[in-house]
């Protein structure tokens, strides 16, 4: 368990730096007087993280608080398995140095987060290379751009969902951290599971990752769902020609083949860059408008039969 004096210090360490721009000229980061305290009140609890099992711990916190940090600035960092196991490696040095630093007696703040600081900036650069661009031009504190979690009825009229009708079962790719939809559903009686990166209320149909490293299985679900998710993340690779662009376009078919015969996509925004491209012997694609500049696109594979 994790000492309540190293926790404390963590949660403060993010909320003091939750909007912190890593290109911003000499945008160190610093210590809270939380965390000022722990290295001189705290340091048998520091020691006692040279035990592996103890050190693992603080470090998928770091980790998590991490992950959970950038994706409230930015929706459109990938967390996937990947990026996130390079995020971990960065927190597994810094708990070695802050280790070393207790044993040794010595604690150098402005070195210790400068080196933190260069291991941010370096996973930033090797994973996110786009938001070196983007922020460069930016304040110390960065403009949050995120995406809130819509209400279900409104998921289901936007989404052109009818219960009656509806087939079984329902996955939501990028549910939300409440997974109101889910919810509303499984009310209602219908098999309906969520996959999203951060889950509030862990249950055993909500699967807690990254939608690439989700696999589906073919042929198996009835409906798909994604409202200003998994969509909305394509669009953003494809409009800035991101390299990450072919892996949403793979994902996106492997979700068409792990629909069912007679199963259905519903997703907002539309994709037109690839569904222009679907062939019609196997799927039928209808655009439905919701406002003027937005619309939601329902992909089914055809029943069997008709293929």
């Amino acid at each position: 368990m994790i000492s309540n004096l190293i926790r404390h210090s963590i949660d403060c360490q993010y909320q003091q730096h939750a909007r912190h721009n890593f290109f911003y000229p000499g945008n160190e980061i610093g210590w809270t007087a939380v965390t000022r305290r722990l290295t001189t009140e705290g340091v048998p609890e520091i020691l006692a993280l040279r035990d592996a099992d103890k050190a693992a711990e603080v470090v998928d916190y770091l980790t998590g608080s991490a992950r959970r940090t950038f994706c409230e600035v930015n929706q459109y960092f990938d967390m996937a398995a990947a990026n996130t196991a390079a995020l971990k490696e960065v927190y597994v040095a810094l708990v070695e140095d802050i280790v070393a630093a207790a044993t040794s007696g010595s604690f150098h703040e402005t070195l210790l987060t400068a080196r933190h600081t260069r291991r941010l900036q370096r996973w930033l650069q090797r994973t996110h290379p786009f938001f070196e661009t983007y922020y460069s031009q930016a304040g110390a504190q960065l403009k949050p751009v995120v995406c809130a979690e819509y209400a279900a009825t409104l998921q289901l009229d936007v989404l052109q969902l009818d219960l009656a009708t509806l087939k079984e079962p329902v996955l939501d790719m990028g549910c939300g951290t409440q997974a109101a939809l889910v919810r509303l559903l499984r009310q209602q009686g219908i098999a309906a599971y969520g996959v999203d990166r951060f889950i509030a209320t862990p249950e055993a149909y909500l699967k807690t990752g990254d939608w690439l490293d989700f696999v589906l299985p073919s042929g198996y679900w009835g409906t798909i769902v994604s409202n200003l998710s998994f969509s909305n993340h394509f669009l953003h690779h494809h409009h800035r020609n991101s390299p990450d662009c072919t892996r949403y376009a793979a994902k996106y078919m492997e979700m068409l083949r792990a629909l069912r015969p007679g199963g259905s996509y519903h997703y907002a925004p539309s994709l037109p860059m690839v569904e222009k491209y679907l062939s019609p012997e196997e799927f039928i694609v209808r655009t439905i408008p919701v406002t003027a500049r937005f619309s939601c696109t329902i992909v089914t594979r055809m029943p069997a039969g008709e293929q």
